[in-house]
C-alpha cells in the first residue's frame, strides 16, 4: 500500500516552493530589465550612427533640434524635429522606441513633419541656452569641444529634447537633468564621439545639486 503526503510534508513543500519563488523573481525581473536596457543602448548607438550619417551629408553638421518648416516663428504641429531628419537614415522608427517606456499619445510614425509626437529619446538641448559655448547640434562636428563628455542623444519620457534646467553647462559638458529612469535607476546616453552609455544621474552631476527635483520617471 503506498503511502501519501501528510499535511505537514505538503506545507513544507508549498513553503519552500514560496521561498525559492520569493528569490527568484526578482531576479527573473532584473534580467529582463537588463535586456531591455540593452535593446535601449543598442536603439541608442544606431541613433548616433543615423546622425553621424547626417552630418556627413550636410558638411559635418549635426542635426537641430527642431526646424520651423512653415515660417511661422514659432513651433507648432507640422513642423518637424531632429527625429524626422534621421528617419532617412534608419532601419525603421521603432528604433525611437525604447522597450521599457511607455508613449500614451501622438507615437512617433516617421513622419519627417513630427513636431508633438513622442517618442522615447530626446536630443541634448541644454547646450544651444546662454551661456553655453558649443552646442553638440546644429553646429559642425569640428566645432564640438569635449566630445567624449558632450551628450548628444539620451532617454525621454516623450519630448524629443531635454534641458539644463539652469540654462547653462553643468558638469563636464553634459546637463544636470536625468529623464526617464526606467533601467535600474539610470539611463542610456549617446556621446558626441560615439560611444553611448548607461549612467546614473550621480555620473552626470556628482554634486547632486539638483536633479532630485527634476526627475521625471515613466
Amino acid at each position: 500500500m503506498s503511502k501519501g503526503f501528510t499535511l505537514i510534508e505538503l506545507l513544507v513543500v508549498i513553503a519552500i516552493i514560496a521561498i525559492l519563488a520569493a528569490i527568484l523573481f526578482p531576479v527573473f525581473a532584473r534580467v529582463r530589465e537588463k535586456a531591455r536596457q540593452t535593446t535601449c543602448l543598442s536603439n541608442l548607438k544606431q541613433l548616433g550612427l543615423a546622425a553621424y550619417m547626417y552630418s556627413q551629408d550636410y558638411d559635418e553638421w549635426l542635426p537641430y533640434d527642431d526646424l520651423d518648416y512653415d515660417q511661422s516663428g514659432d513651433d507648432s504641429f507640422g513642423d518637424g524635429t531632429w527625429r524626422g531628419m534621421l528617419v532617412p537614415y534608419c532601419r525603421n522608427a521603432q528604433i525611437f522606441f525604447c522597450p521599457g517606456s511607455q508613449i500614451a499619445s501622438r507615437a512617433f510614425d516617421g513622419s519627417w513633419n513630427d513636431y508633438g509626437m513622442n517618442a522615447s529619446y530626446a536630443i541634448n538641448y541644454a547646450h544651444w541656452q546662454p551661456g553655453s559655448h558649443t552646442p553638440p547640434f546644429g553646429q559642425p562636428l569640428a566645432m564640438i569641444e569635449a566630445a567624449s563628455s558632450c551628450i548628444l542623444l539620451m532617454e525621454s519620457s516623450g519630448i524629443h529634447e531635454v534641458a539644463n534646467p539652469d540654462g547653462e553647462d553643468a558638469v563636464a559638458w553634459v546637463p544636470d537633468t536625468a529623464w526617464a529612469l526606467r533601467h535600474n535607476g539610470g539611463a542610456n546616453y549617446y556621446f558626441v564621439d560615439g560611444h553611448a552609455k548607461w549612467l546614473k544621474p550621480q555620473a552626470l552631476d556628482p554634486a547632486g545639486r539638483d536633479w532630485l527635483t527634476t526627475i521625471e520617471i515613466e
